[in-house]
């Protein structure tokens, strides 16, 4: 029987906050009697970030007031009238500007906080924490929600169709993601090379991806392995289906000249190490440019065509090998 799921429509991360500030009220003690499975889901959401922070959560009664937009805080839940849990709360957007020290120096100017306690929840999905951790925010992400909510124990008279839908939207967008390794690459979606990239930076242990603008409507991208100084870099980039390597050249006078010498070593030493690289449809002329582009598949598959992430990452990593050689 099909059931509309209210946050299929309302996706935003106003909606979202509300429905984090909705949990972490259940938190507080006076909400037990009204419903027990939620008082209780709404303590594990609580313990959960104590854990993330390196505490533990303070005995009960549990007392909490749920402040949204405080200070332009997303959410400011205060527990026990003299703990303050900074969350800045988003579903695939990034932090901006100087939002996150700016959040903290106006809290910490309130006195009657004890500890402050600065948290970043990504529902969405984020290549790179760098800037998060600089600022001492400790990073929740959707499989740390997704496990609290889904071992919440929601029997038949406590249920919760608000609880219930949240849930599931947020394992549909988690299944979604992690569809790269469940699905064939033909049939893969913008959220299945989310979750590939994802990968990838794990098992490499290096790289970065975003969306890359251009006329035909862009692409995610998955760039790594730069070699190089201040006036010239070699690096490899994963345009979805196409696999790049790349220069970039700071003096705009030199980029033709440095251009034709990348694209003519890479192809002659393809060669003899083993790498197939062809020319691009189309050889630029500006900061980044392609030299070379892999000819053939580089997402290597198991018997059940599915993805095989081992053997693709060992040939990345020989392609990384191949450009050290020619960058040396």
């Amino acid at each position: 029987m099909k059931r509309p799921n209210l946050f299929n429509f309302a996706t935003g991360e106003l909606s979202q906050d509300a429905f984090i500030c909705w949990l972490l009220s259940w938190a507080d003690h006076g909400t037990a009697m009204a419903n027990a499975a939620l008082h209780q889901a709404g303590l594990s959401f609580l313990r959960t970030i104590y854990e993330k922070v390196g505490r533990k959560l303070p005995a009960e009664p549990v007392v909490i007031d749920i402040k949204r937009q405080y200070h332009h805080i997303d959410i400011l839940c205060i527990v026990n009238h003299e703990t303050a849990l900074v969350i800045e709360d988003k579903i695939g957007s990034q932090q901006h500007s100087d939002q996150l020290a700016r959040y903290l120096i106006d809290i910490r100017k309130e006195a009657a906080f004890k500890e402050v306690y600065p948290i970043y929840l990504q529902t969405g999905d984020q290549s790179d924490y760098g800037d998060v951790a600089k600022h001492d925010y400790v990073i929740l992400k959707r499989h740390d929600l997704l496990s609290v909510l889904e071992s919440a124990d929601m029997d038949s008279g406590q249920h919760s169709d608000v609880f219930k839908d949240f849930t599931e939207r947020l394992r549909g967008i988690e299944n979604a993601v992690q569809s790269y390794g469940t699905h064939p690459p033909i049939k893969w979606t913008w959220d299945s090379w989310k979750g590939f990239y994802s990968c990838l930076q794990q098992e490499l242990h290096d790289g970065k991806w975003d969306y890359v603008p251009n006329p035909s409507g862009g692409f995610l991208g998955f760039w790594w392995h730069f070699n190089g100084d201040d006036n010239i870099e070699q690096y490899l980039q994963l345009e979805q289906e196409k696999f790049c390597f790349k220069i970039w050249v700071k003096d705009a006078v030199k980029r033709t000249e440095l251009r034709d010498l990348w694209h003519s070593k890479l192809i002659s030493e393809s060669a003899v190490r083993g790498i197939p690289l062809r020319r691009p449809r189309r050889l630029g002329n500006g900061a980044y440019m392609t030299v070379a582009v892999y000819d053939g598949e580089y997402r290597l598959l198991n018997d059940n065509g599915l993805i095989d992430i081992d053997a693709t990452c060992a040939l990345l990593r020989k392609a990384g090998v191949f450009l050290d050689v020619c960058s040396a």
